[in-house]
């Protein structure tokens, strides 16, 4: 059986070093929806669920906790 590139499943270590963050921020995306996973064994991504998530979020500022855009959702949550 031939695998596509579709197919590739990434560890959380290795989304991690894609996307230059801690795994601590991988898990951050998956709970809050903003990044799909799946579990076989532990948890995965794959090839596909890591290019739409950096499209649909191109340009965005996810708010991280304890990060600056987080301070700011705060705020402007405040506000209103």
């Amino acid at each position: 059986m031939k695998m596509r590139d579709d197919d590739v499943l990434y560890t959380i270590a290795e989304v991690a070093a894609l996307l230059k963050v801690n795994k601590n921020a991988v898990y951050f995306l998956i709970r809050e929806g903003y990044l799909t996973s799946i579990k076989i064994g532990c948890r995965k991504v794959t090839r596909r669920a890591l290019l739409s998530f950096l499209e649909k979020f191109d340009g965005e500022e996810i708010p991280y906790p304890n990060s600056g855009a987080a301070k700011k959702a705060e705020l402007k949550k405040a506000e209103e």
